[in-house]
């Protein structure tokens, strides 16, 4: 569907998309927040949901020096050799089968309201080509 936007060039309806998307990824961070390890709150605080038309985005430490440790806390890290390891929390990972039960319904009702009015618009399901410039 997102491909499909993209060659018609319809900007109305990838922002209804993209909407969706972030409207889902909303209610992600909330799960997230809770999940998160906390000393000073920095981390907690940093998480933010962004979207594009395909993908509902969670970011924690983004673009922000002050916390270059949002991945390693994550994902965790093994140092061979020196100071050990860490096992990873998964806080955004663990947060997403979560809020899905909260998600899918309407995500799904969003899409396939978006994909109805596509079909209406431009009389086909899926387009296949080039892109319009």
């Amino acid at each position: 569907m997102a491909m499909s936007l993209r060659r018609m060039g319809d900007e109305e309806l990838s922002k209804e998309m993209k909407a969706a998307s972030l409207a889902a990824a909303e209610k992600i961070v909330p799960f997230a927040k809770k999940r998160v390890p906390v000393r000073t709150g920095a981390l907690r605080d940093s998480i933010e949901a962004k979207a594009t038309r395909r993908h509902g985005l969670i970011y924690a430490g983004r673009l922000v020096k002050t916390k270059p440790y949002a991945y390693a806390i994550h994902a965790g890290f093994n140092r061979k050799g020196r100071q050990g390891r860490y096992i990873g929390k998964r806080y955004i990972s663990k947060a997403v089968p979560e809020a899905w039960p909260q998600i899918i319904d309407e995500y799904v009702h969003s899409m396939n309201r978006i994909s109805a009015r596509f079909e209406k618009k431009h009389g086909v399901s899926r387009v296949y080509g080039g892109f319009k410039k």
